[in-house]
């Protein structure tokens, strides 16, 4: 859509004025027609003008996002920082080591430290007005709880009390991981490996799983971006890929998503991503077991389920049985097509103590009740970019460098009037052979090496070939140096995997997450558009970017 705002784009009080206005429109924009008095309504619930409000419901028509209808002023945005980059590290540290602490340090005190500081680095100090402003855009239960303790937070700034429940189909589901109670063995020589981590989703009313996933990987927000995808997306497309003829009919937009405190449960783009597609997020209160009680029984449903595999570990040491390596069997692709038929063949299908009915009927009854069907995104491409990782980059002649490889494609010749501006690159760390650069006019296009001869790659391996390059006394690294160190890892493994059982593993990783990543990878938008092909552009600097390989 012209003009679309990126959801990291606005600072902390435009996004919660469009959440806001979201939450007052999005019925209204559900319906056929409106009248003027629901219109009047809204209006003045937002303090908007009538006609301003008919313009807001038109947008949320044609885009039901929150992005949609936050205000689209001209010129610099709302809470952009425009202090020099070396003082704003000044202001963060300082209100993390001076105002975030139990001594209670007021905003006067927390100004004239930050003077003091700037006065010794020879940098302008910013004003009183300015430090309030960053202090504002903290979260406010985060610096409530540091200050003044957990507890003054949950009483200032209240929680959820009472138990988790749920009617309606969808209206909450929860995600939660654990680590699977089998070993699965190697797909290259079937020798085993370790245990994989399972991320299971729930929905709260019917007890329908709303989608899982299954990866060597430690949980990461990739893992939660991956889990929601499944759970958001239709499935016939994936059955059919398992070669599995069951039914699976959960999709479509929860309007709440239950988490517990976790790292990789607050990203940005997952809390952004998600209020994007108006998806409510709650964080289980510390010391509420009870608060996680649906996820956490399925959990214990699944493990008991894998205890007739071969390779079971069982959930402690005296249900492991002699030996699970020796006895382990199913790889994770095997495992993974396994658990769908557990899921929707057996466990749907079976009556949910709980419900006193199966959750497929459970599920098939809310829906048939419900008065309209359950949103979906309107473009899934878009979805699934929208909780990847990005970061931002400049577009040059030789193309677009990332991680120290350089990425090009005949579609940046028309990025190139504007050398000056950074766009937003998405990627997906399972696979790196290309990554999705967005134009001004929200779409994204996939940008492939500027090498088109180089394997697709990881963002561990990536990160592991420049470690060891930078060990070696390498400063300034080029692609050809990373990918060759790459390749040669890849014959080490490959040669060795036979011999240790943490190569294998590796191995099997890499492997596992380039399939992942190429099977979830969007289709290119257009296939006429010229291609080049680089040479090496000489060293290439690094730059920060949101890290998710943990």
């Amino acid at each position: 859509m012209p003009g679309r705002i990126e959801i990291h784009e606005p600072d902390e009080r435009t996004w919660g004025l469009g959440r806001e206005r979201w939450r007052v429109l999005v019925e209204l924009a559900s319906q056929e027609r409106t009248t003027a008095l629901a219109v009047d309504t809204a209006a003045r619930e937002l303090g908007i003008h009538r006609a301003y409000c008919y313009r807001l419901l038109r947008r949320m028509r044609s885009d039901p996002t929150v992005t949609s209808v936050m205000p689209r002023t001209r010129g610099r945005a709302r809470g952009a920082k425009t202090l020099d980059h070396d003082v704003e590290a000044v202001i963060e540290a300082a209100i993390d080591e001076i105002y975030l602490d139990r001594r209670g340090s007021n905003v006067a005190a927390l100004v004239r430290d930050i003077e003091r500081r700037c006065g010794e680095r020879k940098l302008a100090p910013p004003s009183y007005k300015a430090v309030a402003a960053r202090l504002r855009f903290r979260d406010q239960r985060e610096v409530l709880r540091k200050r003044k303790g957990a507890a003054h937070a949950r009483n200032k700034l209240g929680r959820i009390v009472g138990r988790l429940s749920e009617d309606r189909p969808l209206g909450l589901v929860q995600i939660d991981h654990t680590l699977a109670d089998v070993i699965v063995v190697s797909s290259h020589d079937r020798q085993p490996l370790k245990r994989p981590w399972l991320t299971l989703a729930i929905d709260v009313a019917t007890r329908m799983v709303a989608g899982f996933h299954l990866s060597l990987e430690a949980p990461s927000a990739l893992s939660v971006a991956m889990v929601l995808s499944h759970a958001v997306l239709p499935k016939e497309d994936y059955l059919q890929g398992r070669g599995v003829d069951i039914s699976w009919p959960v999709s479509g937009l929860p309007q709440r998503l239950h988490l517990d405190n976790a790292k990789e449960f607050h990203s940005q783009a997952l809390t952004r991503g998600t209020a994007q597609y108006g998806i409510e997020v709650q964080y289980r209160p510390p010391a509420t077991p009870h608060w996680g009680g649906h996820i956490e029984r399925l959990i214990g449903t699944m493990m008991g389920a894998l205890r007739i595999l071969p390779g079971a570990t069982g959930p402690n040491v005296a249900d492991r049985g002699s030996d699970p390596e020796a006895t382990a069997a199913m790889t994770l692709d095997e495992l993974e097509t396994w658990l769908v038929h557990q899921i929707a063949g057996v466990y749907h299908r079976t009556v949910h103590r709980g419900l006193g009915k199966s959750p497929i009927s459970a599920w098939n009854e809310g829906v048939a009740a419900m008065a309209a069907p359950h949103r979906h995104p309107q473009d899934e491409t878009r979805f699934y970019l929208d909780f990847l990782p990005l970061t931002l980059r400049t577009v040059q002649r030789g193309g677009i460098s990332l991680f120290n490889i350089t990425y090009s494609d005949g579609v940046i010749s028309t990025f190139l009037a504007k050398p000056r501006d950074k766009y937003v690159v998405r990627y997906d760390p399972r696979d790196l052979s290309q990554v999705y650069l967005r134009d001004n006019d929200g779409i994204y296009w996939p940008i492939p090496y500027s090498d088109r001869r180089l394997p697709p790659v990881t963002l561990a391996e990536v990160k592991a070939a420049s470690k060891r390059l930078h060990d070696a006394g390498e400063r300034y690294l080029t692609y050809k140096q990373i990918f060759a160190s790459i390749d040669a890892q890849r014959m080490l493994i490959e040669q060795a995997a036979t011999k240790t059982k943490q190569l294998r593993r590796e191995q099997e990783r890499s492997t596992r997450a380039l399939r992942d990543g190429t099977l979830m990878r969007p289709p290119r938008q257009r296939d006429d558009l010229p291609e080049t092909d680089e040479d090496d552009v000489g060293p290439i600097l690094p730059y920060p970017v949101e890290e998710w390989s943990s």
